[in-house]
């Protein structure tokens, strides 16, 4: 009889455990989807804001020298942190190892075609948005410019490429923004998507990155015509604006990839940690 029950008490000891260890992995499961979803929430909204450089380039006209995806880039991170927010400076250090991780992902089997390309590569696109976050407030990020290994006397100068973004953007909107004659107006559309898309749908949608971009332009800039802001399925992991019809289209597939490339770096570390922004080593 003692045999007996010291049977049933360690089979329900054994059941306590084994319970709380599922209990324990489902939310280390939710918490893992909710950190990829911010991830690629995030990534989402430096890429929104990208696209918005371009758009603001054609319609207001703005002069680029240079490269206009460098240009869009450096927009994108300078409109980020000019909202100053926590939230801010997180979209842009997981945006950052967003370049990062992709990459690490799609870089490895560089060839010419990649140097002449239009974006600079991924990796560089990466360090840019360190360096001008650094340039702009190095009390605040120099740990992260640190963490990806930018050597001090780079991150001093990175000041420099901040200042010459800062006067630049400053000078070149507020002409526009200063004439500016009545709101502009966008038409925001989520088109509906099923099989395997309709999760990373559902998170782009729930993000509310597309409201934020879209009321973002719609309170700044004095633009003629109506923009379309357009969520579908692409065939491809990817965002652009077309400036023919005036409209910033955003690919479901890259919400996928975002949270894939998560889901993959979390996986590698075992753990939630996902680069600089949550503290520690970035990725080699």
């Amino acid at each position: 009889m003692p045999n007996l029950l010291l049977r049933i008490v360690l089979a329900l000891a054994l059941t306590v455990a084994m319970g709380e260890s599922a209990f324990a992995q489902a939310e280390m499961g939710k918490k893992t989807r909710a950190v990829a979803h911010r991830f690629a929430a995030n990534n989402s909204l430096f890429v929104l804001y990208h696209e918005v450089g371009h758009l603001l380039i054609d319609q207001l006209k703005l002069p680029v020298l240079g490269r206009e995806e460098d240009a869009a880039d450096n927009m994108a991170t300078w409109t980020l942190l000019n909202e100053d927010t926590p939230e801010s400076h997180q979209a842009l250090a997981d945006a950052a190892y967003g370049w990062r991780l992709s990459g690490i992902a799609y870089g490895a089997n560089l060839d010419d075609s990649d140097y002449y390309a239009a974006h600079s590569l991924d990796r560089q696109r990466a360090f840019q948005i360190v360096c001008l976050m650094v340039g702009s407030d190095d009390r605040a990020f120099r740990s992260i410019a640190t963490e990806y290994a930018i050597d001090r006397d780079r991150q001093d100068t990175c000041f420099w490429d901040y200042e010459l973004v800062n006067r630049s953007m400053s000078s070149v909107l507020s002409t526009h923004v200063a004439r500016k004659a009545r709101p502009a107006e966008v038409r925001i559309t989520y088109h509906d998507v099923s099989g395997r898309l309709r999760d990373a749908a559902n998170a782009f949608r729930q993000s509310g990155v597309f409201e934020r971009v879209a009321s973002e332009v719609e309170r700044r800039y004095p633009l003629r015509r109506r923009v379309e802001f357009n969520a579908k399925r692409c065939g491809e992991a990817n965002a652009f604006y077309d400036p023919d019809t005036v409209e910033i289209i955003f690919c479901y597939e890259l919400m996928e990839d975002f949270i894939g490339l998560a889901a993959k770096d979390m996986a590698s570390k075992g753990g939630l940690y996902l680069g600089p922004g949550d503290g520690g080593r970035i990725s080699q």
